[in-house]
């Protein structure tokens, strides 16, 4: 038997260096742009740091302990965020999606709570709920059930109409039909969440609503 060891200190595959060197130039012209952009002066480095400080302070929170208590947040809030936003954005989802008149009624507002920057949200929240963890979790699903809802009534949207008619034809309701469609539709739903979710969960950590216990 023949083994095909490889030593550490060989050169990558071909196939591999392909798949990885535009990711490499990709990440060493954003930090270029960067760079040149701040020393432009084009803002005052106490807004814009170069990435040298940056990674500098992301190095010394890493080692003095402050960083994972601050993503063990971020991620609680993740986690919280991505199920309140399931919950409420779900049955929203599918009521546009099988009613006619509630689709007339609100789907264009839910479109446009989805397009809307959280940011905008901020003042309504610190106004409701002051500078706490509900005024950022209260962003974070304003932003997050629209786009879950979203991706619901697209989804559902997609299914072919000849599938529904041949299972109420089989005698299958509608619903189960819909069902049985649902697992090569939720594509929609992740990527519309994650999206929404993860544009969400960045903007309230630059609003600095957090608490004096994490930064998130």
């Amino acid at each position: 038997m023949r083994w095909n060891w490889r030593s550490p200190c060989d050169p990558p595959e071909p196939r591999a260096w392909r798949a990885v060197w535009p990711k490499l130039v990709a990440v060493a012209v954003a930090l270029g742009v960067w760079e040149l952009v701040v020393l432009s002066g084009w803002r005052s480095t106490d807004v814009l740091p170069g990435p040298g400080p940056v990674f500098r302070t992301l190095w010394d929170e890493l080692w003095s302990g402050d960083l994972l208590p601050a993503t063990a947040l971020t991620l609680q809030r993740a986690a919280v965020g991505f199920a309140l936003g399931m919950a409420i954005g779900t049955p929203i989802g599918i009521a546009i999606a099988r009613v006619r008149v509630v689709r007339t009624a609100v789907g264009s507002v839910v479109t446009s709570l989805q397009t809307m920057p959280s940011m905008a949200w901020f003042p309504f929240a610190i106004l409701l709920f002051s500078q706490t963890e509900t005024a950022i979790m209260f962003v974070v699903v304003l932003g997050a059930a629209p786009a879950i809802a979203n991706g619901l009534v697209a989804g559902v949207d997609h299914i072919p109409p000849d599938l529904l008619r041949v299972g109420r034809v089989l005698g299958a309701p509608m619903e189960r039909a819909a069902l049985r469609r649902t697992p090569r539709r939720l594509s929609a739903v992740r990527q519309r969440s994650q999206a929404g979710l993860g544009v969400r969960l960045a903007e309230p950590d630059r609003g600095r609503t957090h608490r004096a216990g994490g930064r998130g």
